[in-house]
């Protein structure tokens, strides 16, 4: 059984193959976000409760979360549309946006204060995005633009304790 689902892996798949025809991409979008919200908080929650346990408090850390299409999905049950959210990394070190797509960044300062980073897509998505920035959050855009001039990075966000790490 899957963690919350009441369902196996193999019942999930065979559901969600069941709903590819008929779902479209913005279909999933608000329950997607609520879950990668919900994985986010939780994270916060696991690391805080980490912490007090062991008697320490992290100034800044960060979360790293990518989201991935299951791959066992598309070859097992021929549905190459679902998608997985990654457990989340907590680190007190900054991974970069370039190692990968599809992830996520969130830093947590004093415990609790989550502050988004960036999103980096793949780099398709990137490509269209730039190339129809009407269409997109005015932010999102400028992070965007950043990142592919790289200079979404700076020297001081790989600093732990004065040092790069």
């Amino acid at each position: 059984m899957i963690k919350d689902t009441g369902g196996s892996y193999s019942d999930l798949m065979a559901k969600a193959a069941s709903m590819t025809d008929r779902t479209e991409v913005g279909d999933i979008h608000p329950q997607l976000m609520e879950r990668l919200k919900t994985t986010l908080e939780e994270a916060v929650q696991e690391q805080a409760e980490k912490c007090l346990e062991k008697g320490f408090t992290l100034p800044k850390y960060y979360i790293h979360i990518m989201i991935t299409k299951e791959e066992h999905a598309a070859k097992v049950f021929q549905t190459p549309n679902v998608i997985r959210i990654r457990k989340p990394h907590c680190r007190v070190t900054r991974p970069s946006p370039y190692q990968e797509e599809d992830h996520y960044l969130w830093s947590v300062t004093n415990m609790n204060e989550i502050k988004f980073e960036w999103c980096i897509p793949k780099k398709s998505i990137v490509k269209y995005i730039l190339a129809n920035p009407h269409e997109f959050d005015v932010n999102y855009v400028r992070m965007l633009k950043a990142f592919t001039k790289d200079t979404l990075e700076k020297t001081d966000d790989y600093l732990v304790n004065g040092k790069i790490a």
